[in-house]
């Protein structure tokens, strides 16, 4: 892992692999670099410059005090480019980390040339709110098991969890290891995440889901494909929430797809 600063002096953990085109990967609340690593490998062994990093409050990088928004998650983005000196990117983002991604395309404007966003969602459905609540709540108790558990019910499909105990098991290691004020602020920050007029997104786009996800639904795919002028939806059949986790190569495909398409 390497470290960037952006704008306000804080650090950013950043994984790197590969030469080419640069693809920039945002993971989703209680998250890390770590959950994209399988995909951003998949992804620089095609010709891609592969980028992964842990969002301000999450992973290695820097926790300051909140509040945290969608809109400075955003902010770190566009920073992160700025720093590593990439003109122009494809962004990827899983749940939260999909708003961020779109936010920041929207800033970016044509240094965005592909946007992807991997169970996302325009906005959270209302029942999504008091899970967040209930989340932050647990955490500023240091509660990080419980929470942990709870998100891996979600996060990896029934079959995942059966077949592979040991990715379930590491899975929710890595979300019961966030610091847990980071973690409420940033739950905190997940609750009031939204997309930003997604009719302005110009560039190629995919919104990308699990057939089995009961977070974000093949239902909020289709909802942002139609608000986006240029966006499709897919899904990945048997997979739920964080289908990168459980199913690396059906979602770099479909990245590489939407790469290769918007040349």
């Amino acid at each position: 892992m390497d470290r960037i600063r952006v704008a306000d002096g804080v650090q950013l953990a950043v994984a790197e692999a590969g030469e080419g085109p640069a693809v920039v990967f945002v993971h989703g609340l209680g998250g890390s670099s770590y959950a994209w690593l399988p995909v951003l490998r998949l992804c620089a062994d095609a010709g891609y410059r592969a980028i992964a990093y842990d969002q301000r409050g999450a992973g290695l990088s820097a926790k300051p005090r909140g509040p945290y928004s969608v809109e400075l998650w955003a902010s770190d983005l566009v920073g992160l480019l700025d720093a590593r000196g990439i003109e122009q990117a494809a962004l990827v983002g899983n749940s939260v980390g999909g708003m961020v991604a779109e936010r920041a395309a929207l800033a970016l404007g044509e240094r965005c040339f592909a946007l992807a966003m991997v169970g996302s969602a325009l906005e959270w459905a209302p029942a999504a709110g008091p899970v967040f609540a209930e989340r932050e709540r647990l955490a500023r108790q240091g509660r990080m098991d419980e929470i942990a558990a709870a998100v891996a019910q979600t996060a990896l499909s029934e079959r995942c969890r059966a077949a592979s105990p040991a990715l379930h098991s590491l899975f929710a290691a890595m979300v019961a290891a966030n610091d847990p004020e980071a973690y409420a602020e940033s739950c905190a920050a997940t609750a009031q995440a939204t997309m930003e007029a997604p009719e302005r997104v110009g560039c190629p786009a995919l919104a990308l889901c699990g057939e089995l996800d009961p977070v974000t639904p093949p239902e909020a795919s289709r909802a942002i494909a139609a608000a986006m002028p240029r966006c499709r939806p897919e899904q990945v059949a048997g997979a739920a929430h964080w289908c990168q986790v459980e199913a690396p190569e059906a979602v770099a495909e479909a990245v590489m797809r939407l790469l290769r398409e918007a040349g």
